[in-house]
Parts: structure tokens; C-alpha cells; sequence
């Protein structure tokens, strides 16, 4: 995916609910700064904004296979993250937070041994506040 030359980065943001539209907005804001920050160039995600009777968790991510095909996404394809807006706030969760929480696992993080939880978090607070200037 390039711009003028430059590799550009994209995310799709589906959800039916009208509610969710703001929600779409601070996520295709922060996803930039994130990937910049992250060091991503050229790569696609997608997120699904969905209700608990769909899934009844905060996020799930689903990063693809390395060159996993996705000639419509364009660049290289990290994969899927599901948010659940209704459970997220009503167990008081930021919604950013958890879509930063889903990207960093499309990007190989994980939170299985202490290190690498400690590493995660670490992360994840940086990059929140970063993102928290752009919405």
C-alpha cells in the first residue's frame, strides 16, 4: 500500500449499531498513532464492534498467518480484533485500551509468562497515552 510514495497503514472498523459510530472514529484516530509508534508500515486490520450475544468478553484478537492472502486489504494483513463496547464499559474499561490490548496481540504480544505481561502493559500505557492526545 503506498501514498506518494509512502507505505500507508488501514483499518476497517465494522459495527452495525449507530451507537457505535463515535467509538469507529476514536478507533481509525488512534489506530494511526499507534501503528506509527509501533513501527508498522504498510499493514491492515480489521476491527468488529459487536454485542455480548456475540461474544461475551472485553476483546478477542485473531492475529493471520505470516502472508496470510488479503489482496482487498492491501499491505501486509495483521489480522482481526472483536470489541464488545457494551461489556467494556459496563465493567468500566477504556475502549482504546482494550483495542491497543487487541493490536498489540495481532502484533505477537502476549500476557502468558510475567515478563511478558509486565512487557504488555508497559507498552500499552505508553501507547494509550499517546493515543489519548488524538481522540
Amino acid at each position: 500500500m503506498s501514498h506518494d510514495g509512502k507505505e500507508i497503514n488501514k483499518i476497517s472498523v465494522f459495527g452495525a449499531d449507530t451507537r457505535f459510530l463515535k467509538i469507529k472514529e476514536d478507533i481509525v484516530k488512534s489506530f494511526g498513532v499507534i501503528a506509527r509508534e509501533t513501527g508498522q508500515k504498510g499493514v491492515a486490520a480489521e476491527v468488529y464492534l459487536v454485542h455480548s450475544d456475540f461474544m461475551d468478553k472485553n476483546v478477542l484478537a485473531f492475529p493471520a498467518p505470516k502472508n496470510f492472502p488479503r489482496p482487498d486489504q492491501g499491505g501486509r494483513y495483521l489480522g482481526e480484533i472483536y470489541l464488545n463496547p457494551d461489556y467494556i464499559k459496563k465493567h468500566g474499561e477504556d475502549l482504546i485500551f482494550m483495542f491497543i490490548h487487541g493490536f498489540l496481540h495481532l502484533l505477537g504480544y502476549d500476557h502468558k509468562k510475567k515478563d511478558d505481561r509486565i512487557a504488555m502493559e508497559k507498552k500499552e500505557r505508553e501507547l494509550l497515552k499517546k493515543a489519548c492526545k488524538t481522540i
